[in-house]
């Protein structure tokens, strides 16, 4: 049963219901296009830079120095 966005009274809903609703639906969307399930190895190397970025220990920049960075030449 295909249903169209016509054939629901959404003007009954108050503006909050309205929001939750429109989350709701693209909640929906982002979840039937979720990346694929990542690998025991990326989720390990993931932590491992989440604990170094913890402690203080792993490289950074502030973004505005990076976006204002020219790219590299090839």
């Amino acid at each position: 049963m295909t249903v169209s966005h016509k054939d629901i009274d959404y003007t009954q809903l108050s503006p909050a219901e309205r929001i939750l609703l429109a989350q709701e639906l693209w909640d929906s969307v982002i979840a039937a296009k979720r990346a694929p399930a990542t690998t025991p190895e990326q989720r390990a190397e993931v932590e491992r830079r989440m604990t170094l970025a913890d402690l203080g220990q792993m490289p950074s920049r502030p973004w505005a120095d990076i976006r204002a960075a020219k790219p590299p030449k090839e």
